[in-house]
């Protein structure tokens, strides 16, 4: 797949025709890097005016703890961006980006995007970039929501619940596997299984692989909330 054809398929260029797509970036002048697997992109610190879109591979963003431990917060995959919240606002990037394989990425200058004309191609390239950062900052925002909750029973209720909401069944998938919901909501991927054993047997909910049914209105689910729903 070339290079425009996967961004024509990124959130960043929706509604834009690849010749529009193709202007736009000789307009931003972007830049086009290869990463080998293990190679930092991005370091926690830096202060970054440019975001980058994966094109092949696939990038790990990290942070490290106080104690010296890496967590993995998030992974990329091509036609998905980051850094580009610090790019927005100009501030110091609390994270650390890598490349988990051979990684090709695009760089945007952010300054750039925002002012490489006043088309409507252009106009639709900042309103696709607007709705993920506010997409981006539900997702968040709910995840704040669930962590707060005090045991990793009432965590994960209030995200299944959440999640249930959001998509109008009690019966619904999650965009995670098993340790992708764990490092989501900062566990331990064996006391997660055990949690949701747990909950499996008392009958509150039933699950397979990241199909998910809740099958009682358990009253921690119901504290769901609406920072569980973003």
């Amino acid at each position: 797949m070339n290079q425009i054809k996967i961004l024509a398929s990124a959130p960043l260029f929706s509604g834009l025709t690849g010749m529009e797509i193709q202007e736009l970036l000789e307009k931003m002048r972007v830049m086009k890097k290869i990463y080998r697997k293990g190679e930092v992109l991005l370091c926690a610190g830096d202060i970054p005016d440019e975001f980058g879109i994966v094109l092949s591979g696939c990038i790990h963003i990290l942070r490290e703890e106080f104690s010296g431990s890496i967590t993995l917060l998030a992974q990329g995959m091509p036609g998905e961006i980051f850094a580009e919240a610090f790019a927005a606002a100009g501030e110091t990037s609390l994270v650390t980006v890598e490349a988990a394989r051979d990684t090709e990425v695009l760089w945007i200058h952010f300054e750039r995007m925002m002012r490489s004309g006043a088309g409507k191609a252009q106009q639709t390239l900042v309103e696709n970039m607007m709705q993920i950062l506010a997409k981006k900052n539900l997702f968040l925002a709910g995840r704040v929501s669930h962590l707060s909750r005090r045991t990793l029973r009432e965590k994960v209720l209030s995200y299944l619940a959440g999640q249930a909401a959001r998509q109008g069944s009690r019966s619904f998938e999650i965009p995670f596997d098993r340790q992708g919901l764990a490092d989501y909501l900062a566990a331990d991927r064996s006391a997660l299984s055990a949690v949701l054993g747990k909950l499996k047997k008392e009958g509150v909910l039933t699950f397979r692989k990241n199909h998910f049914t809740l099958l009682t209105e358990d009253e921690e689910a119901g504290k769901a909330g609406e920072g569980g729903r973003a």
